[in-house]
């Protein structure tokens, strides 16, 4: 298979672009009406344009799976990709040629084993991964740091506003059952909730209840708000957890 592209979807964030700094050759994919924004803000970085009318992270993410092809998608506030498998006193931030070079291996694993959905660890905590089960073949990818490779029956619903990576693998569980996950590493983001512009412009308690009724609509009670364990604090009552049964 050829190279996926490596994409960093962003709005209206054209000078706290984070995450070209963390991957070699990824490009920035943007409305129309901010790329020359972009360009000036953001010197020798490919920038990729959609119409102004694809509104939304999710239908912008189903526009580049649909015009782009084989596509790995990482939001633009990641500071580095960290290598979790570690002994006490070792490096674990990994250089951007060398994350570059981790993507496309992954991939290709992917495309070899026949997923189509494919991404990296969701904690970044040593004591979560499992030597002896490194890559993960069912579960959930997050929505910062996956791809999609082309061929598959996935695609994004523009009705959703937070959750599209919850929509994303519950899809691919449904249709595909397979994913590729190596949770060897752990892409690091800055301020997620807190940068103006990107998702925070949807990113609401009312929308967060939309997407769990939707999901809930779709997929079935797999979809489940997560319970409140008493070690950290919900964040908002929608948020959720999946509970695949393969």
């Amino acid at each position: 298979m050829k190279e996926v592209k490596i994409i960093i979807p962003s709005h209206k964030r054209a000078t706290r672009v984070r995450t070209t700094s963390a991957v070699y050759g990824a490009a920035l994919c943007v409305e129309e009406s901010q790329a020359d924004l972009y360009r000036k803000c953001n010197p020798g970085i490919e920038i990729i344009t959609h119409p102004d009318n694809v509104i939304g992270l999710t239908r912008k993410r189903d526009w580049m799976i649909r015009n782009i092809g084989d596509v790995f998608m990482l939001d633009d506030d990641i500071e580095h990709l960290s290598r979790i498998y570690t002994e006490p006193g070792e490096e674990t931030v990994v250089d951007p040629e060398v994350a570059h070079d981790i993507i496309q291996m992954t991939a290709h694993a992917a495309w070899q084993a026949g997923a189509y959905l494919f991404g990296f660890s969701s904690s970044p905590t040593p004591i979560s991964f499992n030597s002896l089960n490194p890559v993960q073949l069912s579960g959930y990818v997050t929505g910062c740091a996956h791809g999609v490779l082309t061929g598959s029956k996935l695609w994004y619903n523009g009705d959703i506003h937070c959750n599209e990576d919850y929509w994303i693998s519950l899809l691919n569980a449904h249709h595909h059952r397979l994913i590729w996950k190596d949770t060897r590493f752990y892409w690091a983001q800055k301020d997620t909730f807190v940068n103006r512009g990107g998702l925070a412009e949807f990113r609401n308690v009312e929308n967060e209840e939309k997407d769990f009724l939707l999901l809930r609509k779709v997929f079935g009670d797999v979809v489940e708000l997560r319970k409140s364990n008493g070690k950290s604090k919900l964040a908002h009552a929608f948020q959720k957890s999946l509970r695949l049964p393969f």
